[in-house]
């Protein structure tokens, strides 16, 4: 009976460029060609001088060929500005030769036996052939540059090269280059009212798989680095290492009595409240049963480490002495102008590098403001929750609601209301003339809870529940008042 063995997996060459390889499923194939296409300044030649940089400190020769005008000098002092760039690896491991000279007296013919000249001389095992739009434009017709994107993918293969064409070529999916290479990266700019999104897109990577769609890439003195984008990548939920039957803290025993025992293990819980109400108190209170083996994250936006600190002294907990033990991670992102999938990023490898087992995150409304486009923020929402809750990771989230006090409050939860477990409503409430603060459940969907609503108060060890509202009705309203002798 015959048998078919399995095929043997691509090899592949990691490209150093943070994320990429994840697109591409591990990185570029060896002996491969592919074009990287996008208009001047997407970021063409910083990717290919960055992947050569990086495969010479893998020990690989490399092979710059450019067939603009513009001299290396040029070129070399503007990647000079890269962390990634070392100069001692010119020349002896990335040889950076002219290919416009043998296209002018040659035409194509002269540029592919410049490409296999130099690759022998140099024993490289990647090329770079910067301005392929220069190519089309001197093949005399289509069938001319067909035959020479066809000698140079015979090329790659019989020398297990891998080749990288750079264009800014706007020519259709079906042209020659595209449809004979074995990969196809484009690079782009979308404008988004006031600021602009750089992307990355994978059309194509010939028998292998690949995250398809945009993913928002980043241009810095560090190079290029992508973000893909969270959904894309979301793999089945595993079971939760901790028993997701498991009771924890919430840091306050009055809540956990409300909550009929703590919060649920892996578990997601929404705080909304006005500004001042104690969200943050409340979210540090979480954290504080937070040990150097069971650590936890903080993820804020809005306040820094030392305003956080202080605050957290004043419920009781010593923040800074947490954080030098490592029982509490502070990362502090202010809410500018970063990218949906940057921050989930940055806030995963928190969690991953510090074995976090609970997690706060301070102000969610920021991964709306940061979402380019808000569409997808309830995906992307539910594959965070998703990973965390894989990774037995106990979330809280804080989510202001702008309106103070008094008459009906109509709040927008959005989607992340749609991963959480819980959702605690804080609210100011306008009693005999003074301010009060109360809290009900709006939602616990693994349990039964209290319904009542209870007084929150600051006492010297910070936030505290109280009592519930007794003979008062309207509370929800803003302005209780006594209720009338007679009435329950």
């Amino acid at each position: 009976m015959e048998s078919h063995q399995p095929p043997e997996p691509l090899g592949r060459k990691t490209t150093g460029i943070p994320g990429l390889d994840k697109l591409l499923d591990g990185g570029i194939v060896a002996g491969a060609v592919y074009i990287v296409q996008g208009p001047p300044g997407a970021g063409k030649t910083i990717l290919a001088n960055q992947f050569c940089f990086h495969r010479a400190a893998e020990g690989e020769r490399c092979l710059y060929l450019t067939l603009l005008s513009e001299s290396h000098d040029r070129l070399l002092r503007h990647m000079g500005q890269m962390q990634f760039f070392d100069a001692t690896r010119i020349p002896e491991m990335i040889y950076y030769a002219s290919g416009f000279g043998a296209l002018e007296r040659e035409g194509l013919a002269g540029v592919l036996r410049l490409v296999s000249l130099e690759r022998r001389r140099r024993d490289a095992s990647v090329v770079v052939l910067d301005g392929l739009f220069v190519l089309e434009e001197h093949a005399g017709c289509e069938r001319d540059f067909r035959r020479f994107v066809h000698d140079l993918a015979t090329l790659a293969h019989l020398s297990n090269c891998t080749i990288l064409l750079l264009t800014n070529s706007k020519r259709g999916a079906g042209s020659a280059e595209y449809t004979m290479v074995d990969g196809w990266l484009e690079l782009g700019r979308e404008q988004l009212a006031y600021r602009a999104l750089r992307y990355v897109q994978v059309h194509k990577t010939r028998g292998s798989d690949f995250l398809s769609g945009r993913h928002v890439l980043k241009i810095s003195n560090g190079g290029l680095a992508v973000y893909p984008r969270l959904e894309s990548e979301l793999h089945p939920v595993r079971t939760p290492p901790r028993d997701q039957g498991q009771r924890l803290s919430s840091g306050m025993a009055k809540l956990d009595e409300i909550l009929g025992g703590g919060l649920r293990a892996g578990s997601t819980t929404l705080v909304v409240g006005p500004t001042g109400i104690g969200k943050t108190s409340l979210g540090l209170k979480f954290l504080s049963r937070c040990t150097p083996e069971e650590p936890g994250v903080l993820f804020g936006f809005y306040e820094d480490e030392s305003d956080l600190i202080e605050k957290a002294r004043g419920n009781g907990l010593d923040l800074h002495a947490m954080m030098a033990s490592g029982a509490v991670t502070v990362v502090v992102h202010p809410a500018v102008e970063y990218f949906l999938d940057e921050l989930g990023q940055t806030l995963l490898q928190a969690v991953q590098r510090s074995g976090a087992q609970r997690l706060f995150v301070d102000g969610v409304e920021a991964f709306e403001q940061s979402a380019e486009h808000p569409e997808r923020l309830g995906r992307y929402l539910t594959a965070m929750a998703n990973i965390l809750r894989a990774a037995g990771v106990t979330t809280l989230y804080t989510m202001e609601i702008p309106k103070l006090i008094g008459g009906e409050v109509h709040v927008e939860f959005g989607p992340v209301s749609a991963v959480s477990q819980n959702i605690l409503v804080l609210r100011y409430v306008e009693l005999k003339g003074c301010m009060r603060r109360a809290l009900s459940i709006m939602k616990a969907r693994q349990g039964a809870f209290d319904a009542t609503i209870r007084e929150l108060v600051f006492t010297e060890e910070g936030l505290d529940i109280g009592e519930q509202f007794e003979g008062v009705d309207d509370i929800l309203a803003g302005h209780g008042h006594p209720r009338p002798p007679g009435r329950g």
